[in-house]
């Protein structure tokens, strides 16, 4: 009697399984749906975000221009330097001794072209003031390690003499 009746109650939660596996079906199919859609969201958001970084980056480096001192162009650059790690071998040991791996190092930067004008050659002093100010602007330089002068080269521009100068952050 209680097989039969543990029997019955088996058959009727099977039937009430085969009534609700449809459903089921497509619970999981908008399950995965969700899931794909909020990946896409996800990854819509990050773009988004990096580019209100951009947006604020340029705002910032907008707010350290001092006079005379007018960006041409500016650019992303990474670069990746292999670092090989020299193995220490005592004078007794094998030389099959095993090496360490190279190790790469990713080094990102932001390059500022630019150029000055200022009288009474002060283009050298308005450079430094330029970086100093980008330096000083806590927003922008947060995000960066370093901020150095790669070139400057005097150029002549009809009667007045120009400083072109190419400026290199260094993303931490």
């Amino acid at each position: 009697l209680t097989v039969a009746m543990k029997a019955r109650a088996l058959r009727q939660s099977e039937q009430r399984w085969q009534t609700m596996l449809p459903t089921k079906e497509k619970a999981d199919k908008l399950k995965t749906e969700l899931t794909a859609m909020r990946s896409i969201i996800d990854a819509i958001d990050k773009l988004i975000e990096n580019r209100r970084s951009w947006a604020r980056r340029l705002n910032d480096i907008s707010d350290a221009m001092i006079p005379g001192v007018w960006l041409n162009k500016l650019w992303l650059e990474k670069r990746v330097i292999i670092q090989e790690s020299a193995a220490k071998a005592d004078a007794g040991e094998a030389s099959s001794k095993t090496q360490k791996e190279p190790k790469k190092i990713i080094i990102r930067t932001l390059h500022l072209s630019g150029s000055v004008i200022a009288s009474g050659g002060e283009e050298t002093a308005t450079i430094g003031k330029f970086i100093r100010s980008l330096k000083d602007n806590k927003d922008f330089f947060s995000e960066f390690s370093d901020i150095e002068s790669a070139s400057i080269q005097r150029t002549k521009l009809k009667d007045e003499e120009i400083m072109d100068f190419e400026l290199i952050c260094y993303f931490k």
